[in-house]
């Protein structure tokens, strides 16, 4: 029976209207019996649709990314209590990531029963926590969007009980208005144009910020005028399209990238966060260059000067002055050479690296690759060709397993008529196995490659280095195509002996969800490490 709407709308109408508004098309969670359910009726009624995932950090997982690729906020619902708390990592993943989210929970609880204060226990984690009720709950919504949309972009969990959500509440509903970049200090922008000029050798790490609006464009505007090496972070793969000639390799701070870097005069920071990097002690003496879009969390360096503002404006302010550099193109191959050399993972069999590539090759054109964290993400990233901007999704800051389904998933769903190819070891896809079944039902273009190598590989090789006896990071090996097949969704299972490439071929004509449980080899990642990060 559907509740007739009222003469003024209720707190969940006014809410859902501020989210259509900003151009907000689904949301995804796992409501409790509360709020979420006026939310449910509110956006159905003005055509927003809601995605019934399996677990609430999938939710928030689907949500982040919505946010990321569309750069409109992404929304979550949850019950009370169990499922507020259930959506912590994926909400961690959006703070640490710089993902703008809103997630509203049901409550606060009115009984002992489920009571714990969620606003507390996402503190630490989103940019502002409140409650909303139906007297100012319109306007502070509206400020609650405000800020997740504020660079830099992050999220923002918000109580509402069922009892105000269905209140009626008066006056207009209150346009929100995104804060704008703030103005260049001219000062800085002197100090920075000094750098450059002086500069012979600068080379140019891309990070997260340069995915947005207009800064992919002028990144290429700057590496074209100063015809220098340019390694990008992993959240950035593609903001340099991986043919350019100034495309260096992946930046992370480890050993494989530290021979460019220590050779230029002047590191140049391109909206780099610092959550992008590997913790440790920054080892290079040149000056660094800081161009970001908002203040963030400290650099493990002090910078020679920071400009902050939008970096499409920054670009424009210092281009006048910029003069091709003293880098060869043939300086920048042999680097990036010399950086793919050190990510090949030697092994026999099906690793990886041999199933990426296959992938890459059999993939259908803009194809956008998911890479879950472990130790296969290493040769992933560096065999897969990224051209664009989120062409290329991983989590990075915080490195969560269980990110790449749900991030193909979100990605299905916002591009529809573009592949999602999911690569995932098994212990992430056992952490959200269950997803497949949202992917089944809503019929997501997508396909999964499992790299099977029955073990936490990434934490083994650490406990390997530590000389620790093996405990607690193998798995019985998992026949996850027939898990798959179970839940409906087409699936094989690729032995060691099969070919790789027919099956491939065969999953990416599916108009739906596939699987492939690639049965693979870890004996090389020990080694591709130890390259890689010494």
């Amino acid at each position: 029976m559907h509740r007739p709407a009222p003469a003024s709308p209720v707190l969940a109408s006014a809410i859902v209207d501020q989210l259509k508004a900003h151009g907000v098309k689904r949301m995804f969670g796992i409501p409790g019996g509360g709020s979420s359910l006026a939310l449910i009726e509110a956006a159905g009624r003005v055509g927003l649709e809601f995605i019934l995932t399996r677990a609430e950090t999938s939710a928030a997982i689907m949500a982040a990314i919505t946010g990321e690729i569309t750069g409109t906020p992404g929304v979550v619902l949850t019950g009370i209590g169990p499922g507020a708390a259930s959506a912590v990592n994926g909400i961690a993943y959006a703070y640490l990531e710089k993902s703008p989210v809103i997630l509203i929970t049901d409550g606060p609880a009115s009984t002992p029963h489920q009571a714990i204060d969620q606003n507390a226990l996402y503190a630490p984690i989103t940019k502002l926590q409140g409650r909303l009720r139906p007297e100012r709950g319109a306007a502070e919504f509206a400020q609650a969007i405000e800020m997740a949309m504020t660079p830099p972009w992050g999220p923002v969990q918000l109580d509402l009980s069922a009892g105000d959500a269905l209140i009626p509440v008066a006056g207009e509903t209150p346009v929100t208005s995104v804060s704008q970049s703030p103005a260049l200090s001219d000062s800085n922008v002197e100090k920075a144009r000094a750098l450059l000029v002086a500069s012979r050798k600068p080379i140019i790490l891309a990070g997260l910020e340069a995915r947005h609006a207009d800064a992919p464009e002028a990144l290429r505007q700057m590496a074209s005028l100063l015809v220098c090496p340019v390694l990008t972070s992993y959240k950035a793969s593609g903001v340099l399209p991986s043919s350019h000639p100034g495309f260096a390799g992946l930046f992370t701070g480890a050993v494989a990238e530290a021979d460019i870097i220590h050779a230029a005069d002047l590191i140049l920071l391109f909206g780099l966060d610092p959550i992008e990097i590997i913790p440790g002690r920054w080892s290079y003496k040149s000056p660094v260059l800081d161009l970001c879009a908002a203040e963030t969390t400290p650099l493990a360096v002090e910078p020679a000067c920071r400009v902050i503002g939008d970096l499409a404006n920054i670009t424009n302010a210092l281009a006048s002055d910029l003069n091709p550099s003293d880098w060869t193109l043939e300086e920048i191959d042999e680097a990036r050479r010399g950086i793919a050399q050190r990510l090949v993972l030697r092994g026999s069999g099906h690793t990886a690296h041999t199933a990426t590539t296959a992938a890459a090759k059999a993939a259908p054109a803009g194809a956008r690759l998911t890479v879950d964290a472990g130790a296969h993400m290493f040769s992933t990233l560096a065999a897969w060709p990224a051209e664009e901007p989120f062409g290329v999704l991983k989590s990075n800051g915080l490195s969560t397993m269980g990110y790449a389904l749900p991030a193909a998933i979100a990605s299905a769903l916002e591009e529809p008529a573009r592949h999602a190819i999911a690569v995932t070891g098994d212990g992430g896809i056992m952490m959200c196995l269950a997803e497949l079944t949202t992917a089944v039902e809503l019929g997501c273009k997508l396909t999964v490659v499992v790299i099977n190598d029955a073990a936490l590989s990434l934490i083994d090789i650490k406990q390997q280095r530590q000389q620790f006896q093996s405990r607690g990071v193998r798995y019985a090996n998992t026949d996850l195509a027939a898990c798959a097949g179970a839940m409906g969704c087409r699936a094989w299972r690729v032995e060691p002996g099969d070919e790789i490439a027919p099956v491939l071929s065969e999953a990416f004509a599916v108009n739906g969800p596939t699987l492939i449980d690639v049965v693979a080899n870890a004996d090389g990642y020990g080694e591709q490490l130890t390259l890689l990060r010494g």
